[in-house]
């Protein structure tokens, strides 16, 4: 194909997806997974959940390259297993990706061109560069791209915000003990992209100062960083991340105009804060409602292409400050 015919081939798959769009806006919207390892099971989890509620969606595939890792996920929710995604496609409307994010892009991108409304676990892409690829080609064939930033939904985070007021200093501690998954990515990208990309958002100020620290111990890449953002509102945030501490902890501290609160993000709980004031769904499935309000309307996600551009600018402001870190 020429560069030529891209845009002819852009606008035929604009006025196809079009014409279906009535009926889907009612329709059941058929899922498919690409990645069957623990984050895509738990996606498959959440959308026969959101089935079995109100039928809104359906899982009609599990895709993986292993077969037996697809078809034990397909089995256990009661989806067909593929190890072939072109032979799939036809059946499903909408696709979360949930393979290494060395794949991404590749995978992203093709889905996009065939007409499918994509979810892509964070990160967006490995790099800013396929971020922006990808941001440009949702908008050229006009596809919802949604990027599993699922901090944004948990409302420890909106509680404890809630609670302190107009934020002074936010500190953040997202600990993890040492596995095999996500080794691929720095714990930078991995983890602490999460909190970044949470007070980016919430503050919705310019950061003019980053200073950080970090350190390899058991793998390639970095293992453990701190950072510190300073906001042009004065709003000091202190991160620190781990993917080698011998438990898991997650947890909020929050200090402004009316007081301080901490957060369990794990539990979500609030100290000081009533039970029933956070007793919305867990953020997996708010993430997943988000995106299936997406798809029916035709509206931007909360975590949209643009956001994930932007939470991989601060990953690489936090890894040039690490770099320039030293005695």
């Amino acid at each position: 194909m020429t560069g030529s015919d891209e845009p002819r081939q852009s606008a035929k798959l604009r006025l196809d997806d079009s014409r279906a769009l009535g009926e889907r806006a009612s329709a059941t919207v058929r899922v498919g997974i690409v990645g069957a390892g623990p984050m895509g099971r738990l996606h498959a989890r959440t959308v026969s959940k959101i089935a079995a509620l109100d039928g809104t969606c359906v899982l009609e595939s599990v895709m993986d390259r292993h077969a037996g890792r697809a078809e034990a996920v397909a089995a256990e929710f009661g989806s067909q297993a593929f190890t072939d995604l072109g032979e799939a496609i036809s059946k499903i409307d909408a696709v979360i990706v949930c393979g290494p994010t060395s794949t991404h892009h590749s995978l992203t991108s093709w889905l996009l061109k065939r007409g499918l409304d994509v979810l892509v676990e964070k990160p967006l892409a490995a790099t800013i560069a396929e971020a922006k690829q990808l941001a440009v080609q949702a908008n050229t064939y006009d596809r919802i791209l949604q990027v599993g930033h699922v901090e944004w939904y948990n409302t420890g985070w909106r509680e404890a915000a809630r609670l302190a007021g107009s934020p002074e200093t936010i500190e953040v501690e997202r600990l993890n003990p040492d596995s095999d998954r996500g080794l691929d990515m720095d714990v930078v990208q991995d983890l602490m992209l999460h909190d970044l990309d949470w007070v980016a958002r919430y503050l919705d100020d310019e950061v003019v100062e980053v200073k950080a620290q970090g350190r390899c111990m058991h793998h390639s890449g970095l293992d453990e960083a701190e950072a510190e953002l300073l906001f042009r509102s004065g709003c000091r945030v202190r991160l620190r991340a781990s993917r080698v501490f011998p438990d898991c902890r997650r947890i909020v501290r929050i200090s402004g105009s009316q007081g301080s609160a901490v957060a369990d993000l794990l539990t979500r709980r609030v100290e000081g804060a009533p039970a029933s004031s956070i007793s919305s769904p867990d953020p997996l499935q708010a993430q997943w409602r988000d995106f299936l309000t997406s798809i029916h309307e035709r509206k931007t996600p909360n975590a949209d292409a643009l956001v994930g551009v932007a939470a991989l600018e601060l990953v690489e402001r936090v890894r040039e400050a690490i770099e320039g870190w030293g005695p």
